[in-house]
């Protein structure tokens, strides 16, 4: 092999270890700035800030983060996901995080969010099992749930959604190649 195509190859190889630094170098920065956004509103919306903010803030209750109002931050350790919650489930809103269904509640009773089925987000609900937690951290208070329904159910089916006496929370996502379906895990209020 001649001097000139070694030269080629190994400025070919310098270049690809250079892209694939940056790219990874983004991946990291983006990972560690969404971190710090879900901490700040776990922080500002934790359960001893509650009645300070409602007495202080009426008017100004909700975060903006980004130019999105945020309602909270939803976890779930099974499947190591945490992330944002914003008002609405436009394709537009569940591209940025966890979408709030508009007619359901926002702390009593059915809590109903959805968002998309991808490693991003909730590719592995479906993993779920009966007494899973999941923690709601609200503009309004802070409440752990206890996973008591995995099921699919029709993507017109939107019964689940409906509220109920006793405080609950309803996920939904999309089942991998069936579009006609979802999937729905229900908790409810662990004690």
């Amino acid at each position: 092999m001649s001097k000139r195509i070694k030269k080629i190859i190994m400025i070919s190889i310098i270049t690809i270890v250079i892209i694939i630094a940056i790219i990874a170098t983004f991946f990291i920065v983006k990972y560690f700035i969404d971190k710090a956004k879900i901490n700040n509103v776990s922080d500002v919306y934790s359960s001893d800030n509650v009645q300070d903010r409602l007495d202080n803030e009426k008017d100004n209750l909700l975060l903006q983060i980004d130019g999105e109002t945020v309602l909270g931050v939803i976890k779930i350790e099974k499947i190591g996901f945490e992330g944002l919650i914003y008002e609405g489930t436009t394709l537009n809103t569940l591209d940025k995080g966890v979408g709030h269904f508009e007619n359901s509640s926002y702390f009593d009773g059915n809590v109903a969010l959805a968002a998309h089925n991808s490693n991003k987000f909730w590719a592995k609900l479906h993993t779920l099992q009966n007494g899973d937690k999941i923690s709601y951290i609200s503009f309004l208070g802070t409440r752990q749930y206890q996973v008591t329904n995995v099921t699919k159910i029709s993507a017109t089916d939107w019964s689940l959604l409906e509220n109920t006496d006793e405080n609950s929370l309803t996920l939904i996502t999309c089942v991998k190649g069936k579009p006609s379906q979802r999937l729905c895990v229900q908790a409810i209020e662990a004690n």
